[in-house]
């Protein structure tokens, strides 16, 4: 009985438990990010600069509100 556990066990931890994705399908985040894809597609260069932009905005507005509300 307790080598029958080990040897689930072990095959569980082996990526053989049957469920899920099987071993070596891609786990990874370009999986995620093909041609084939729908909806929109941006770069990462795209987000960041989106990302950094907002940030400024919001660091502004709050400069600002800082000096009209004095």
């Amino acid at each position: 009985m307790a080598t029958q556990r080990r040897q689930a066990t072990r095959a569980a931890a082996a990526g053989g438990g049957g469920g899920g994705r099987p071993a070596g399908a891609g786990n990874n985040i370009l999986q995620f990010y093909t041609d084939d894809s729908p909806g929109l597609q941006v770069g990462p260069t795209t987000v960041l600069v989106a990302s950094l932009s907002f940030v400024g905005i919001v660091v502004l507005l709050h400069i600002l509100g800082k000096f009209r509300g004095a």
